[in-house]
């Protein structure tokens, strides 16, 4: 290695421990708040520290992509260096220089043997990082030329990079609507989930249970059905129509207006046609009977048709509930005569609403996750191309990190899923590939809502 090297590599060493407090040398026992790691291994007490020549290392990370923390899963970098012979001598340290706008300087890693020359350090981004290309290098430390030199010699033996992002999140939603599913139909829908490896939040309706129209056969093949993909790891929510039956059984009085077809069987009827406290019984009625048949106190929850208001998510909440998808974007395509209460933004965000304003931020212990990513009934191939642009449009483009999280919730029904709209919804979903954070190629994950209201809360 030249002098000139060696003078480059001494006066970036200066640099940074002049800027950066955490980036001076580790000593021989590191302290807990400088390392993720175990100590290096120790320099014989016979021994001077210190290598005579550079031993060349290969550094590389178990990924390339590293989400913001989010309480889902653990968010810590592992570092794996293999050496050309034994560094011990060398104390040698992972230095990570975080990407502009995270907190100022870098982060010392020790390094510790693994096997042979094989040497391996963890790094946790709790500590101050933000979206970009962090670098990642093993300095060593050189015996010094003079004695009386300070600080010591350090030089790089290797280096390599890698992505922290904002997590991007995409949600699922199955809406039972309380009739009947065959089953193909649920057969597709669990091809899809399984095919693309996607977790689900099945919404179930306990209507099914309160009347004549739904066979006893058809409510234990759609209920064996749901409990097979809870075992999958699917999450189990509730969701709720006004059938004029269900209400029944709840203690109510039924109610066919005001409605936005006009079937007359309460279906189409808003929830909030019903006072608070009606919504709140309708509810409780509903996590009764799901209880009933072996079903777990669901945490998420969505109102027919997507309509509500403040009255429907203060009952969602006073029910013990941790999310709701409700909500849905002005721009939304109409369900009928009767117009949505909504004014959010299209695109519009997760967010805690106001206990007196369904469409601002307050005070519920609830995230609002508005299903802005589309309802798939009756799409093909062809004609949910448009969606397809629009979703992708709202997240970073692929192989850049994201610097903010974001997230889209997108409807799908079991019964409904035929084969066109089998082909649709597989098209929509398997489009965000190219930016999974499972395939390690970007910053999108597949979440139930479930997981999205646990992300949210931290």
């Amino acid at each position: 290695m030249t002098s000139k090297y060696r003078t480059r590599v001494f006066a970036l060493a200066v640099l940074i421990a002049s800027c950066s407090p955490q980036a001076v040398v580790p000593s021989p026992s590191p302290t807990a708040s400088m390392t993720a790691s175990p100590s290096p291994s120790p320099v014989p007490a016979t021994a001077a520290p210190g290598l005579v020549a550079l031993i060349p290392a290969r550094i590389s990370t178990d990924r390339r992509w590293y989400a913001m923390p989010d309480g889902l899963e653990q968010a810590t970098v592992t570092f794996s260096v293999v050496f050309d012979a034994d560094p011990t001598r060398g104390q040698p340290y992972v230095n990570v220089l975080k990407s502009a706008g995270g907190r100022p300087g870098a982060d010392v890693v020790a390094l510790q043997r693994r096997t042979g020359n094989e040497w391996t350090a963890s790094l946790s981004l709790d500590r101050g990082y933000t979206p970009g290309e962090q670098t990642a290098r093993v300095f060593e430390r050189l015996s010094r030329t003079d004695p009386t030199s300070d600080p010591p010699t350090l030089e790089v033996a290797g280096s390599t990079s890698f992505l922290v992002t904002q997590p991007e999140y995409v949600v699922w939603t199955l809406d039972f609507e309380g009739d009947a599913s065959s089953d193909a139909e649920l057969a597709n829908t669990a091809a899809i989930a399984d095919g693309l490896r996607i977790p689900t939040s099945v919404f179930w309706n306990p209507r099914v249970w309160t009347t004549s129209q739904v066979s006893p056969e058809r409510q234990d093949a759609m209920l064996s059905w749901t409990k097979g993909r809870l075992a999958k790891g699917d999450e189990v929510a509730l969701h709720l129509h006004m059938w004029t039956d269900y209400v029944r059984a709840a203690g109510l009085v039924p109610r066919t207006a005001p409605s936005w077809a006009g079937r007359g069987d309460g279906y189409d009827v808003p929830m909030t046609a019903y006072s608070e406290t009606e919504q709140k019984a309708l509810i409780d009625h509903g996590l009764i009977l799901m209880a009933a048949h072996g079903l777990p106190k669901p945490t998420s929850f969505r109102a027919g048709g997507d309509i509500g208001d403040a009255a429907t998510l203060r009952a969602v909440a006073a029910a013990g509930f941790n999310a709701d998808c409700t909500a849905v974007a002005k721009d939304y395509p109409p369900i009928g005569r009767i117009p949505y209460p909504w004014t959010l933004p299209a695109g519009a965000q997760p967010y805690r609403p106001s206990s007196t304003d369904a469409n601002a931020t307050g005070d519920l212990p609830l995230l609002e996750a508005p299903t802005i990513g589309g309802n798939t009934y009756a799409f093909t191939v062809q004609t949910i191309q448009p969606q397809i642009r629009a979703n992708l449009a709202l997240f970073a483009t692929a192989g850049t990190v994201a610097a903010e999280r974001r997230a889209i919730t997108i409807v799908s029904h079991p019964g409904t899923i035929v084969a066109a709209e089998r082909a649709a919804i597989e098209a929509l979903l398997g489009a965000f590939g190219p930016l999974r954070y499972d395939a390690d190629a970007g910053p999108v994950r597949f979440v139930t809502l479930a997981q999205l209201a646990q992300a949210y809360g931290r």
